[in-house]
């Protein structure tokens, strides 16, 4: 019986330095995803004391083997947020690719606190 969806946690309250990237860890795509389907949960919010957090960019990074070297294919970026953050959710659609990584860049004016999770069918 086939699960209607799968739920990957990606990031739980991790901080993320002003002009840096999180990057999750690989996702093998090969038997989670039967129809294709991709959503990304994403919270972004202020962190450390600052007045706001950076502007964050949402892009998918992926690679034909798991330990490899991931690249953002063309039209890789799915989402962007900004300095005050923000939270909801996104459908992405990702190149047919065995693995994958969620990467989140923050901007320059301040360190987010990042939360996010990949939603698959």
């Amino acid at each position: 019986m086939e699960r209607a969806i799968t739920s990957i946690s990606l990031f739980k309250s991790q901080k993320v330095s002003a002009g840096s990237s999180g990057i999750s860890d690989p996702i093998d795509l090969r038997d989670i995803s039967k129809r294709g389907e991709f959503g990304v949960y994403y919270k972004t919010a202020v962190a450390g004391g600052v007045a706001t957090c950076g502007s964050a960019k949402l892009s998918f990074l992926g690679c034909n083997v798991y330990d490899g070297t991931y690249i953002s294919p063309t039209n890789g970026t799915f989402g962007t947020i900004g300095d005050s953050g923000s939270e909801g959710f996104v459908s992405i659609t990702p190149p047919v690719m065995p693995f994958m990584k969620i990467e989140v860049a923050i901007g320059t004016s301040g360190t987010a606190l990042v939360s996010a999770s990949l939603h698959v069918r």
